[in-house]
């Protein structure tokens, strides 16, 4: 397919994404000029872009929204191929709607992130800790172990829906609240359920804190 990038945007379950958004993006020289181009995907999920003009190497992003819990939702969409690629030539890009706890353009996965704290004077090593995430809507729990990042003690990745919260330090269960602030004191349980709040565009949060019981 020369002079267009085409492709398609899958869900999950591999049913047609339709009314993505597909953004090309170009750019000159560092500091040049650059420009980015948008379409839609029609109800089989498929889109084309004309890249005839100007000619130079192009990159390829997509987006979504989907309803979790009632809720309008906007996530990124996963690549089969993230290379950048010469319009002149053209390429095919597929998507896929897929929850991933990290990809090689993003270090901070694709869904929801769980941004875990320790409790003021509770000194539990976080690296130690392991979180599991059951869905409050049914389906398998999610059991992982806490990575630090410049944000913090996180899992990443995650489908951004309801989930019941525990933790447990070497085998042994903490207590979870929602993370402390101003408006809000802790409230100790031995699980936390709760959902993700939109921080930013395309960013979606929950923060909870742990203490050893």
């Amino acid at each position: 397919m020369r002079n267009a990038v085409v492709g398609q945007a899958l869900d999950e379950q591999g049913r047609p994404v339709a009314d993505a958004e597909v953004t090309v993006r170009y750019q000159s020289n560092p500091g040049g000029v650059s420009i980015s181009r948008s379409s839609r995907t029609d109800r089989q999920g498929r889109y084309r872009i004309d890249l005839r003009q100007p000619p130079g190497v192009w990159t390829v992003h997509a987006k979504a929204r989907l309803m979790v819990d009632g809720a309008a939702l906007t996530v990124d969409l996963v690549s089969d191929n993230a290379s950048p690629f010469a319009g002149h030539a053209g390429a095919v890009r597929n998507f896929r709607l897929r929850f991933a706890e990290q990809t090689a353009d993003d270090p901070y996965g694709v869904g929801g992130m769980l941004v875990v704290n320790s409790a003021i004077g509770d000194y539990t090593p976080l690296a130690e800790v392991t979180v599991t995430l059951h869905p409050v809507g049914g389906g398998a729990p999610v059991e992982r172990s806490l990575r630090n990042t410049g944000e913090g003690w996180v899992l990443t990745g995650l489908r951004p829906t309801s989930y019941r919260v525990t933790a447990s330090h070497r085998g042994q269960p903490m207590l979870v609240s929602a993370a402390l602030t101003p408006q809000r004191d802790y409230n100790w349980k031995p699980e936390y359920v709760g959902g993700f709040e939109r921080t930013g565009p395309g960013i979606y949060q929950m923060r909870i804190e742990v203490r050893s019981r």
